[in-house]
């Protein structure tokens, strides 16, 4: 979640970019009204993007080049994270002064794909600040969520009625993905870097990373057809979005590609999505046009999705 990013400028993560021109082309540019676009999904079916407003608390749907209102979020709640799942659109939200005016409760809530509607909310069950802000899928059908705030994990089991706290606690959890056999979680963390959770006994291994690399800064994760992954890294000066490859085990990094960086287009980065349509990119969010509150401290930008031409890339 970006608005953890000044946080991270001012304890020194901010490192040089070479400059990478984006290969991409706009899916969509918004206005350059309060927005702040974080969680972005897409419905294969009827060719619509869900772009999640933190700003507005709201969700919107993009088809044709038309932007429409999809859901509006009860109790003050800010989506953050987005997924589809069969004919549910799950939502990470949390209340964050950016959109509601103030910190507060946050929850896993599944909306009607077909017509936003609420089907269920599932609040953090722990006790403090709290803001889950993405989530993954396992084959079986576990919804998994990420605390940025506390740095811990939660699981919804299919049938479940509340979240599950896992016996792990990161710094700064944010993108995640579930390997194939259901038995480990590969996350991004803001200080820690790369990490493997053991799902069985909730062991925590950073990952191996080549010298000189640098994987703190990480926020949004989306698997790649061919394997590989797209991440956003806006916890530098100049953010840069990249393409990971790990071994087959998810204990090493094997490869490091910027795909872009210093690039307009992708200079407010927040989450990312891939499926068989393509790999999306969240280039202008918003988030740094704000500080911890609803007003803006610079002037704010068209927010914008970018569609990345990855076989240019390689």
């Amino acid at each position: 979640m970006r608005w953890a990013v000044l946080w991270m400028l001012a304890v020194g993560w901010a490192t040089p970019a070479i400059a990478a021109p984006c290969p991409c082309t706009n899916a969509f540019v918004g206005t350059a009204q309060s927005f702040i676009a974080e969680g972005i999904a897409r419905d294969a079916g009827t060719d619509r993007l869900f772009v999640a407003s933190v700003a507005t608390r709201r969700i919107v749907t993009i088809h044709d080049g038309h932007q429409r209102d999809f859901a509006h979020l009860p109790d003050g709640y800010s989506p953050l994270g987005i997924a589809l799942s069969g004919d549910t659109l799950w939502v990470t939200a949390a209340t964050l002064p950016q959109g509601s005016g103030h910190d507060g409760p946050s929850a896993l809530i599944a909306l009607d794909k077909a017509e936003g509607h609420v089907r269920h909310v599932y609040p953090v069950p722990d006790k403090g600040k709290a803001a889950l802000n993405d989530l993954a899928f396992a084959p079986g059908g576990t919804v998994y969520a990420s605390d940025s705030l506390s740095g811990a994990l939660y699981r919804l089991p299919p049938g479940a009625s509340a979240l599950m706290r896992l016996d792990a606690r990161l710094k700064s959890p944010q993108g995640m993905a579930v390997s194939a056999d259901g038995k480990s979680l590969l996350v991004v963390d803001y200080s820690l870097g790369l990490v493997k959770l053991d799902l069985a006994d909730t062991t925590v291994t950073p990952l191996q990373i080549p010298d000189g690399v640098n994987v703190k800064g990480l926020d949004g994760l989306a698997r790649l057809p061919d394997g590989s992954f797209l991440a956003s890294q806006n916890g530098l000066s100049k953010p840069r979005i990249l393409r990971l490859s790990f071994s087959g085990d998810w204990s090493q990094l094997l490869s490091f590609d910027v795909i872009a960086a210093d690039d307009s287009a992708v200079a407010d980065p927040s989450l990312v999505m891939a499926d068989a349509s393509g790999a999306y990119v969240v280039g202008v969010s918003q988030w740094a046009s704000f500080g911890n509150g609803p007003a803006t401290i610079h002037a704010l930008q068209p927010w914008r999705i970018v569609k990345l031409a990855l076989s240019a890339a390689r």
